[in-house]
């Protein structure tokens, strides 16, 4: 018996919060369980439905390398590897998106992206140098790129399932646009808070248009 949509997202919004706290109280080894934890579920939320599409197929492989983008991050020295992982992630996403909806771009989404892209590596770039500069440049424009087309896909025909997948994209930017600057610029108020949820919200949305196309 497959779990429901409704129970799964109430388990990640409960392990999602387990989470920010236990990041504030526990050892590392138990946030970083309950952070693996949560991401778990949202890849249960992707392959819930009995019969999953190719769409959904490709997007759950994605979201798992986000589980793995995610453990390595837990660590800071491994914060390369955990990059290498979510670069992956987002041409995994590309090519989802690409072989259902084809790359037809809308230019508000272009441009969102762009603004998010170009304001992230002002405050990002000067920070950094060698291979982080490198790095950070090709993450930047490949997660834009995701972003962009997911936001054009909800653009180009609205529907409700299309908009999960815009959504999924922006928030996606925005969580590590917030990540980077709080990594390398200074300090965000409730910098995990805002992360946290941004990044769950969007692979949760991501998870959802999976489940349902």
């Amino acid at each position: 018996m497959y779990p429901t949509k409704t129970s799964l997202l109430i388990a990640i919004l409960v392990m999602g919060v387990t989470s920010i706290v236990l990041e504030a109280i526990a050892p590392l080894w138990g946030y970083g369980i309950a952070k693996g934890l949560t991401t778990v579920l949202v890849l249960l939320l992707a392959s819930s439905n009995k019969q999953i599409s190719r769409l959904g197929a490709r997007v759950l492989t994605a979201l798992f390398f986000c589980l793995l983008g995610d453990i390595a991050l837990i660590w800071e020295g491994a914060f390369l590897l955990g990059l290498g992982f979510f670069l992956i992630a987002h041409l995994l996403f590309i090519r989802a998106f690409r072989a259902r909806f084809k790359m037809k771009f809308h230019w508000i989404a272009i441009a969102i992206a762009t603004i998010l892209a170009i304001t992230t590596l002002y405050f990002i770039w000067p920070k950094v140098s060698g291979i982080l500069q490198i790095a950070i440049l090709s993450y930047v424009l490949v997660i834009g790129i995701m972003s962009s087309l997911s936001m054009s896909i909800a653009l180009n025909r609205r529907s409700k399932i299309r908009l999960q997948l815009g959504l999924g994209g922006l928030l996606f930017m925005i969580s590590d646009a917030l990540l980077g600057i709080n990594a390398f610029v200074s300090p965000i108020p409730f910098a995990s808070i805002l992360i946290l949820t941004t990044y769950w919200g969007a692979i949760t949305s991501l998870a959802i248009a999976a489940r349902e196309f």
